[in-house]
């Protein structure tokens, strides 16, 4: 899929002054107008301005200046409409209309448009090429990434070094190029992929494997933990153990405490300045703010940009965070498209659009932005990254009861997006008042009115027994959509690297036997560039792994540390059906991933880690070492080689994750208690030092693959360099 760079014009109109207003003969006797001006463009976003309105004056002179972003394939037509401003109801004195097409780029010029039969308008008109998008398009990397990449590759090295102290030369990096790019992966999950990522945090820091680490990214839960490390001012000086102590003391408490009308009431006072500046708002809003209460209560406004703090110098690995964005008439499981979030931009792979981070929630037109709003801050993308959390709410807050104990993925599994993505009453775009503008003191009373009859309605709709409970509609997060109004070519695929790539794909029948065969069955299908709004979610509700971020090719990475914590039917049950997925969705894409092989559970059983490697000769394929979330070793050691021996010790390791009947670790628990978060962040810091050296050998084996192939390097393509291929589709076997 490609999005067709594209110029628009920015209108520029000045409304200069006006002549001889008149409301007739009679209305003039008995009243001196109060003239303004309104403007509308109805092809345009932001397609209606207006001047301020000057009291009784026949000779107005406004000389205010109004933007309006343009398509120029389109038929624009200026529509004037001159108002008297009235304390009832404002009257319409006349309109004119302009054809923008007359006029041309580059140039200005002045009209004078007469209104009935005396009055004259005077407008400053002005066309130009908008050249500076907001809206980088490109499959590249943006140029703080590469930067990122060039100065972490010199700290990687020295980790590396240090982390493979004593090794032979051959297995260390002697040059820049021959150090390897290594992603950590964390899984979604809830409360328990967090603190289970806690406790891996903790192992990768104090170990020294984060310092050879380039990318660190999250789905759902993981992206919890990540908002709260990154976030804090004193990481990566103060390490993951003091931060998880907090961490610890935050999740303790039962989150229900911030359902107390006291909460609710600021959130939702909070929620209505949002709204009432242009912005939708839907329940993730809501969810947002409960999860950053918890979580991150001192820092919950902070912003996604504000990470560059952590990474300007390339003291910490790369964070990737990502949400779905997905239609309403078509299952996540068959369509949807991966957004990708790091501090330095936001944006969708698939097309080759990215944005700062500031800009994401904006108004977009043509690739430009027409009306832009302060940067989210983080703990609105913790609502968007979790909404799975949201969309199931009645479930974390005990209110519905499932039959047969159902997991949450289950009941995911059931959802529809027409289920999640209805219009919803926190967010109905109302029409313009058509009320009297004149006096200032009733449009305020009017507006404080309207601003205390939403919060009510919110309120009271949170506290009964309503659709906010009992429905699941609107609890899909919403944003401007930013590729409104841009062309899409489908001429070449998803991810057309093909011809940059030598990798084998796994039969189709293989994967499909595995995994639903209509999964993703839609995923080369285009965004609505036509929809003013676009509908985000977690990405969890298609698979529970981030790869996308990982395997875009210009991030070249040769390792892939994962680790899932996905819910399983028991601890007993094979771990891989995530992973599988993941997989299914590279080889749909024409990226390289290695055999995943269920059937290696049959022949090893149920283990900490499994690792899965390219075959000989396939190139460009990174090693994938699988963690799971999983109770082996750590019942019989409290440390790597060190077994416990007293009956306590022992006993604080004696438990099961998801064959537990009191369900501490199920998805949908957002209280942990001390003793169940010291268990689950143990149990996963151990389970990571256990199979450092699975981790070191894997290491080293991408640095002698770096050695051996010195071509072999990340693609820096730009949308301009590709060559156009047929979209390609899968082709099902017919019936013979």
């Amino acid at each position: 899929m490609q999005v067709e760079q594209q110029f628009s014009h920015k209108f520029t109109v000045t409304v200069v002054r006006a002549e001889r207003v008149t409301k007739g003969a009679l209305g003039d006797l008995l009243d001196t107008p109060d003239p303004y001006v309104e403007l509308f463009i109805p092809m345009a976003p932001e397609s209606r301005k207006r001047t301020r309105h000057i009291d009784n004056d026949i000779n107005p002179q406004w000389n205010e200046t109004f933007h309006f972003i343009l398509d120029p394939n389109q038929q624009n037509v200026l529509e004037l409409t001159l108002m008297d401003a009235n304390y009832v109801m404002d009257e319409t004195l006349g309109t004119a209309s302009y054809d923008i097409s007359k006029l041309k780029v580059g140039k200005s010029e002045t009209e004078v448009f007469l209104i009935g039969k005396a009055t004259k308008v005077h407008l400053e008109m002005s066309l130009e090429v908008c050249s500076n998008l907001d809206l980088r398009f490109s499959l590249a990397l943006c140029d703080n990434e590469k930067m990122f990449r060039q100065t972490r590759r010199e700290r990687v090295m020295l980790g590396i070094k240090k982390l493979l102290d004593m090794e032979k030369p051959r297995f260390l990096p002697s040059s820049p190029h021959e150090v390897p790019v290594i992603a950590i992966v964390g899984s979604g999950g809830g409360f328990r992929a967090m603190v289970a990522f806690s406790g891996v945090m903790k192992a990768l820091f104090e170990s020294g494997v984060l310092d050879c680490a380039t990318y660190i990214a999250g789905l759902s839960g993981s992206t919890w933990y990540m908002s709260t490390l990154y976030s804090h001012p004193e990481f990566p000086n103060k390490g993951p153990k003091d931060i998880n102590q907090e961490l610890m003391k935050s999740v303790s408490s039962n989150p229900l405490r911030l359902l107390l009308p006291k909460h609710i009431t600021n959130y939702i006072q909070a929620l209505w300045t949002k709204k009432a500046s242009g912005q939708p708002v839907t329940f993730t809003d809501i969810f947002g703010m409960l999860i950053g209460e918890t979580l991150i209560p001192a820092r919950m406004d902070t912003k996604l940009s504000e990470f560059q703090e952590k990474v300007n110098q390339a003291q910490c690995p790369l964070p990737l965070f990502t949400c779905l964005h997905v239609k309403p008439d078509v299952s996540e499981l068959m369509f949807a498209d991966w957004v990708e979030f790091s501090p330095y931009e936001i944006g969708m792979a698939k097309y080759g659009t990215f944005m700062t981070p500031d800009l994401f929630g904006s108004m977009f037109f043509l690739g430009t932005v027409v009306k832009k709003y302060e940067e989210n801050p983080i703990h609105f993308l913790m609502g968007v990254w979790g909404s799975a959390f949201s969309i199931l709410f009645n479930r974390v807050i005990g209110v519905k009861d499932t039959v047969g104990g159902s997991t949450m993925e289950e009941e995911l599994e059931q959802i529809k997006p027409q289920h999640i993505v209805g219009e919803d009453s926190l967010d109905n775009d109302e029409e313009p008042r058509k009320t009297g503008s004149e006096n200032q003191e009733a449009e305020d009373e009017f507006h404080r009115r309207a601003q205390a009859s939403w919060v009510q309605r919110m309120i009271t709709s949170f506290f009964s027994d309503s659709a906010l409970f009992n429905t699941r509609e609107g609890r899909a997060g919403k944003v401007h959509n930013f590729m409104l109004g841009l062309n899409l070519n489908t001429n070449i695929p998803f991810s057309p690297f093909s011809n940059y790539m030598c990798h084998s794909t796994a039969p189709e029948d293989e994967v499909d036997a595995v995994t639903d065969p209509d999964e993703f069955d839609r995923i080369y299908e285009p965004l609505d560039v036509k929809s003013k709004k676009i509908h985000v979610v977690d990405s969890g509700l298609t698979f529970n792994l981030p790869y996308p971020l990982i395997l875009r090719p210009q991030r070249g990475v040769d390792l892939i540390i994962s680790f899932d914590f996905s819910a399983r039917p028991s601890d007993s049950s094979p771990p891989f059906k995530e992973l599988l997925l993941a997989e299914k969705w590279a080889r749909m894409n024409k990226l390289p991933f290695p055999k995943i092989d269920p059937k290696v559970f049959d022949r090893e059983g149920l283990k900490e880690c499994y690792v899965f490697k390219p075959k000989k000769g396939e190139k460009n394929c990174p090693i994938v070492i699988h963690f799971v979330l999983v109770n082996i070793n750590f019942r019989k050691f409290k440390a790597p080689g060190v077994p416990r021996e007293t009956e306590q010790e022992k006993e604080v390791a004696d438990f099961d994750i998801f064959d537990d009947p009191e369900t501490p670790y199920s998805t949908f628990n957002f209280q942990y208690s001390n003793e169940a978060f010291t268990r689950l962040h143990d149990l996963m810091e151990f389970n990571t030092l256990n199979n450092l050296e699975v981790i070191k050998e894997a290491i080293k084996e991408s640095i002698v693959y770096r050695k051996e192939n010195p071509s072999c390097c990340t693609i820096p393509l730009s949308l301009n360099e590709i060559q156009k291929k047929k979209f390609l589709k899968r082709e099902r076997a017919k019936p013979v």
